[in-house]
């Protein structure tokens, strides 16, 4: 493996090879952005969720209150 790392290295250089790693680098952190930015919108719409429940059962007791 580290002789064809080399050998990719000096046959079309350095800063391709940087590229392809920066790319490959990038890729891998956008998919891991994507996984944690869908855990936090599943979390936030369950928030919501929660959220519209207690107000409407906050809302059933001030009317029972009322009346």
């Amino acid at each position: 493996m580290d002789t064809a790392i080399i050998q990719i290295i000096s046959s079309v250089g350095f800063p391709i090879v940087a590229c392809m790693g920066c790319g490959w680098y990038i890729n891998k952190q956008d998919s891991r952005h994507r996984n944690e930015i869908d855990k936090i919108t599943d979390a936030l719409n369950n928030n919501t969720i929660a959220l519209t429940r207690l107000l409407d059962k906050l809302g059933a007791e001030d009317e029972n209150k009322n009346n």
